[in-house]
């Protein structure tokens, strides 16, 4: 049942917030302090020194009811000391108090904490540290590295330098990576276990025989590509030759550790099998052969399916306009002069441009142990770039669209001018789309590899 101080405080706090904004927040929480809610007016003086620093009034009314406040949470932190049963409860109640002075000090307002309460807290905390390190030491022996850790980080919370507590953190948070990574590495799940033994590196390079581990999984993992020359099958190979020099560079930035693109030596003789492959001559356990003796596990073939530039010529058209001018006047009767404006018809020019590449690729990732199509993928990208923009000899500033053969007032629709006349007058060029369009293809290829090796690498 809600008790009728709480619901006369509810009325009281939203009849304030309803009031004109002409009155002082800082009078509101007056208002409030008075309620005997000097919680609430804390609060508001806060807000109100927020917006305005320099009040005064604010201040005061701050280091009266923020007092208060500060005095009930350090009311609860004797209450917690003096119950004596759980430090953590009363470190805990004392550092709520510490935090609201520290955040009250920052308005500007200095609060008090006597002495007696920090003497209590630091020999609490003494007596918590110590419950802490030995809880955090006990659930080691009982291997229960994740409440051992949990334990520790309190202590850094509280104490960072605390004896060893840091380096027990440390061991509670890394050895059970170690042991799961261990378990990995036996079970030939190689890239789990080399994600593992990484966050051990990253936080502790020394740690056992973490980097050993590391290496040893890359090692036994690791899945060796050769990229054979791209063909084309409307004889355009300097495309391909492009685009297959493209994706070995796209391959070599996935900065996969499992995934290694065999050098160019073993290349050439891979080449010269791949061609026997072609005659008909390989057969499976050629094809085993090979790999074995290439270091390549499997080969990367590409074919260009289609690839057009289209360059756009720059059309112009001619539209209708209106540039405004004044024109001074005087009045018959008081003979003041003024101006009137008016609108000639003019005409101004808009010009468009449009610059396309299409590329289409198929690309088939095909293992040298089994012949296997371990992946075939057809890539198909386009890019395009257009400029779009008018121009006009007269005062730009003065010229208005047209609409039904009159001036068209609408704001929207001159702004729209307005914006086509500073447009960029650039667009494109054919070999930058291409290059863009290079990357991109390339970019795909290399995702489509590198998540067919994740699948098959767990």
């Amino acid at each position: 049942m809600i008790r009728i101080h709480h619901i006369t405080s509810i009325l009281l706090i939203g009849s304030l917030l309803a009031c004109s904004g002409s009155k002082p927040m800082a009078k509101k929480a007056a208002k409030l302090d008075e309620a005997g809610m000097y919680a609430e007016a804390a609060d508001m003086y806060m807000n109100s020194l927020q917006r305005k620093s320099t009040n005064v009034d604010a201040k005061i009314g701050l280091k009266k009811t923020g007092q208060q406040v500060l005095d009930d949470k350090l009311g609860a932190f004797f209450k917690a000391v003096s119950m004596g049963n759980d430090n953590g409860a009363s470190v805990d109640a004392f550092r709520s108090a510490k935090a609201y002075q520290e955040r009250v000090q920052r308005m500007g307002v200095v609060l008090d904490i006597p002495d007696h309460y920090g003497l209590d807290y630091e020999r609490v905390k003494g007596e918590y540290l110590m419950e802490l390190y030995q809880e955090g030491q006990s659930l080691l022996e009982k291997q229960d590295f994740a409440g051992a850790e949990v334990a520790f980080a309190k202590i850094a919370k509280l104490e960072p330098g605390y004896k060893d507590a840091s380096s027990l953190q440390s061991l509670a948070y890394l050895e059970p990576l170690y042991r799961a990574a261990k378990d990995d590495l036996k079970a030939g799940r190689y890239r789990k276990a080399y994600d593992e033994l990484d966050r051990i590196v990253q936080k502790d390079p020394s740690y056992k025989d973490a980097e050993a581990m590391r290496k040893e999984a890359v090692a036994k993992g690791q899945y060796s590509v050769a990229v054979l020359p791209f063909t084309s099958s409307d004889r355009r190979n300097d495309v391909a030759s492009k685009v297959q020099a493209y994706t070995m560079t796209a391959l070599t930035r996935t900065g996969d550790p499992f995934l290694r693109i065999v050098d160019r030596e073993n290349m050439d003789r891979i080449l010269e099998e791949q061609r026997l492959g072609m005659s008909g001559v390989v057969d499976e356990q050629t094809a085993v052969r090979v790999g074995n003796l290439m270091g390549a596990q499997a080969v990367l073939m590409g074919t260009l399916i289609d690839h057009r530039e289209v360059p756009g010529q720059l059309r112009r058209s001619t539209k209708d306009g209106y540039e405004s001018y004044r024109v001074q006047k005087v009045n018959p009767e008081s003979g003041e002069k003024y101006y009137e404006t008016r609108y000639k018809p003019v005409k101004y020019s808009e010009f468009f441009q449009e610059n396309k590449v299409y590329l289409s690729f198929s690309v088939r990732l095909v293992s040298l142990e089994t012949g296997e199509v371990l992946m075939s993928k057809v890539v198909e990208r386009e890019a395009e770039d257009h400029t779009y923009y008018a121009s006009y000899d007269g005062n730009k500033d003065a010229l208005f669209p047209a609409k039904n053969g009159l001036v068209d007032p609408n704001d929207r629709a001159r702004r729209e001018l307005r914006s086509l006349m500073t447009a960029s007058r650039e667009v494109k060029s054919i070999p930058t789309l291409t290059n863009e369009l290079y990357n991109s293809t390339s970019e795909a290829m290399a995702r489509a590899i590198q998540e067919d090796l994740q699948k098959r690498l767990p």
